[in-house]
């Protein structure tokens, strides 16, 4: 467990309970240690993180320093994305976080075999043309748990935020 400032714990606190979460914080406040906290308190076995190239080595040492090495998986590599399924499919009792780009989702459609996981997006604002091959990807996914992270999650059109509300689960129309 780590130890977390007044606000990242209350946003805990106010997500209690629930399994499909959205953490708009302003940059700077600290968005990795609460979406990585609930992530473990949602105890998935598998867990997959989404976010964006330039990130993919950031969170894996964010969860190397902060919970543990040998559980983490590079899923931009093919050998390593390999060895990460090939757990999957043993099931194999130990916990497995997997961490991807955007760009290599709809690229790795193995991805869509997955059950029974948590599902993080770092910045789920780029998912926010539902048209786009990684939206329709992503919103193709079928996990247990989902948890948003982004500083900006629309810019302004409240409308792109469609794609994000599905994932919580919020059966809207776009209109």
């Amino acid at each position: 467990m780590i130890n977390l400032f007044q606000h990242q714990q209350q946003a805990l606190d106010e997500t209690e309970g629930k399994n499909r979460v959205a953490y708009y914080l302003d940059m700077g406040l600290g968005k990795t240690f609460v979406g990585s906290e609930k992530m473990m308190k949602l105890n998935k076995r598998i867990n997959l993180v989404v976010c964006q190239c330039s990130k993919v080595q950031d969170w894996i040492e964010h969860f190397q320093d902060h919970y543990t090495r040998n559980c983490v998986f590079d899923l931009t590599n093919p050998k390593t994305f390999k060895w990460f399924f090939e757990q999957v499919q043993h099931e194999v009792p130990t916990l497995m976080i997997g961490v991807i780009n955007y760009e290599l989702t709809f690229r790795r459609k193995i991805l869509k075999t997955l059950n029974g996981f948590t599902l993080m997006l770092d910045e789920s604002s780029l998912i926010q043309n539902e048209n786009a091959k990684r939206s329709k990807f992503i919103l193709g996914l079928h996990p247990d748990n989902v948890i948003l992270l982004s500083g900006t999650p629309t810019g302004g059109k409240y409308e792109k935020l469609w794609s994000q509300c599905q994932l919580l689960g919020w059966n809207i129309s776009k209109e």
